[in-house]
């Protein structure tokens, strides 16, 4: 890691009582962080002092015109009152450059001037923190504008670029929380945390809280509290397997799957588990259609099926790599087959009485038979 600032400790120096002035447009994969930032800042002015309004609005539900006139306004009464009006966009879903024009063109281009003028001569006491939970790239509209009125505002406004750190950045910060919490870890567990829920660092301090709880006492959380906890029932059995399809042994795979039945699972759980498996030939099945007709790199088709594994950490390409290999053990034909056999065994758990754990294992057989067949005239 290098010597640089830690990325929470310069985010939060960013938006600290100190620096947080007349306004401050925040954007990238990581923006919606803002929002514990914020509220960090907020209780740190309440403490120094009395008078603080803190209001929140979202642009699909107020316009430009409405919140800049609000902040404009001030109570004769309360002179030393300090306000922050955090703005929100829209959240995206994904990386879609479309979207971020589309809210250039209906949320901000009809009060251009407005906001314009607003920064010119901004009030005192009231500090606007603008919000765009998304990537924005040079170029974008969106991102043009709030250049142009930073370099115009002569300070009054300033950018905040908060992206997705990089894997060491973001394994140091996972490990400062969980210490917070009172709660030891270690890499394996790490890795395994980022693989299951991703870098979005909203939902990885959710499930932080969530494994600090669950710890308990014992106060250390390993690989295993968090395939527990992170994810729905059984994910423990779902990843180990896949990774056993993916790169592992028949021997491998039927000892998971018999430790998946010997905990008598409820009907419920064995259509989780199945679905589990089931995902994982579809991917297959899919990606190889992609490669083989559409052309579509194998990087960029996991880099759709895995979204949540940045592809600057060191684990996206050791998955890429046994992802790639398994498709390459499968011809076309042989991965459409399998995905019709699960429909087949699907439909035979759910309407007989055949014992759900010796229909699985014979799936699973004919699957490595298949596979380790391809991965031997590689």
């Amino acid at each position: 890691m290098s010597s640089r600032e830690p990325f929470y400790i310069s985010w939060r120096n960013e938006l600290s009582p100190d620096n947080l002035r007349a306004g401050i447009f925040v954007y990238g994969e990581q923006a919606a962080w803002a929002r514990r930032l914020l509220r960090e800042t907020a209780a740190v002015i309440q403490k120094k002092e009395q008078n603080l309004e803190l209001r929140t609005f979202f642009l699909f539900d107020k316009n430009w015109a409405e919140i800049l006139d609000e902040a404009l306004v001030r109570d004769m009464f309360l002179l030393n009152n300090r306000r922050i009006f955090a703005v929100y966009f829209p959240e995206v879903e994904d990386d879609d450059p479309q979207l971020a024009e589309k809210a250039w063109r209906q949320l901000v281009s009809p009060y251009e001037d407005e906001i314009a003028r607003y920064f010119a001569s901004p009030p005192e006491g009231v500090s606007l923190v603008i919000v765009y939970a998304g990537r924005l790239r040079k170029g974008n509209s969106l991102l043009d504008f709030f250049i142009r009125l930073k370099n115009s505002s002569g300070g009054a406004l300033r950018l905040l670029e908060m992206k997705t750190p990089r894997e060491s950045e973001l394994v140091a910060w996972v490990q400062d929380e969980i210490r917070k919490r009172g709660r030891r870890t270690n890499p394996q567990a790490i890795a395994r945390l980022l693989e299951v829920v991703g870098s979005d660092l909203v939902l990885l301090e959710n499930e932080m809280e969530k494994l600090a709880l669950y710890a308990g006492e014992k106060g250390v959380i390993g690989e295993e509290e968090v395939l527990t906890v992170c994810g729905f029932q059984r994910t423990d059995d779902r990843f180990a397997l896949e990774e056993a399809l993916e790169s592992g042994s028949l021997e491998e795979a039927l000892r998971l799957h018999a430790r998946f039945m010997a905990d008598q699972p409820d009907p419920q759980e064995m259509l989780n588990y199945f679905s589990g498996i089931s995902r994982f030939i579809i991917s297959l099945a899919r990606a190889g259609y992609e490669v083989v007709e559409k052309k579509v790199p194998v990087r960029e088709v996991f880099r759709k099926l895995h979204p949540q594994i940045s592809e600057s950490w060191s684990l996206f390409d050791r998955k890429l790599s046994a992802f790639t290999s398994c498709l390459k053990s499968f011809t076309q034909k042989e991965l459409d087959d399998l995905v019709r056999e699960l429909g087949k065994l699907d439909l035979r758990l759910k309407s007989t009485e055949l014992d759900p754990g010796i229909l699985i294992e014979t799936f699973l057989i004919k699957f490595f038979q298949l596979r380790d067949k391809g991965r031997a005239g590689v």
